[in-house]
């Protein structure tokens, strides 16, 4: 009776363990499989502003939606400057270069910034149209582009007044899109 008794036990025992054993088998082959899906994920941060459509980034890509709203910002930063402000809006707009076109545009910056103070100048865009391309990761508005010169005591006076195209050209990665190209031409 106790040998019977042992063997029925021992049986029991081994019918559970091939059970935990399937179960575990099962559990680590999910495991691997949610860790390799884990590792070629890639990550879509979405973001829902108040107003307007929700926008979206990749690693490497972008919503249209929100390379139309940064080249917005760098474009209105970059094209409306004055010797007042030209400092601070050179700062900004560099912060949003690619570390491999900085000199490059930091260089064309301090151009602009030479000429602006020099000749006491103040840049102003008036927008036509703009739009975002995601085929080339561009961003491109053309409208008029005044230069106005400020004399000491008088109001400023339009120098220059001229159709112009300009062409921001980014890059996204790690999430993030920067600069890598400033290209204006006349129209």
């Amino acid at each position: 009776m106790d040998s019977a008794f042992l063997k029925a036990t021992a049986q029991k025992l081994l019918v559970q363990r091939s059970i935990f054993l399937f179960f575990s088998a099962v559990l680590s082959v999910a495991v691997v499989l949610l860790a390799l899906l884990l590792f070629f994920k890639k990550e879509r941060v979405v973001i829902v502003p108040t107003s307007g459509p929700s926008l979206w980034i990749e690693d490497s890509r972008v919503s249209e939606g929100y390379m139309d709203k940064m080249g917005f910002f760098l474009a209105d930063i970059l094209l409306n400057r004055s010797p007042s402000d030209v400092d601070k809006k050179n700062q900004v707009i560099l912060e949003h270069v690619h570390p491999m076109f900085y000199h490059e545009i930091k260089k064309q910056l301090q151009a602009e910034r030479a000429s602006i103070i020099k000749n006491n100048q103040s840049y102003f865009f008036r927008t036509e149209r703009s739009y975002a391309d995601l085929s080339t990761n561009s961003y491109i508005t053309e409208g008029e582009f005044l230069v106005l010169i400020g004399k000491s005591g008088e109001m400023p006076c339009c120098a220059q007044r001229e159709r112009k195209k300009y062409i921001l050209v980014f890059q996204c990665q790690g999430g993030r899109l920067l600069l890598t190209s400033l290209k204006k031409e006349g129209v």
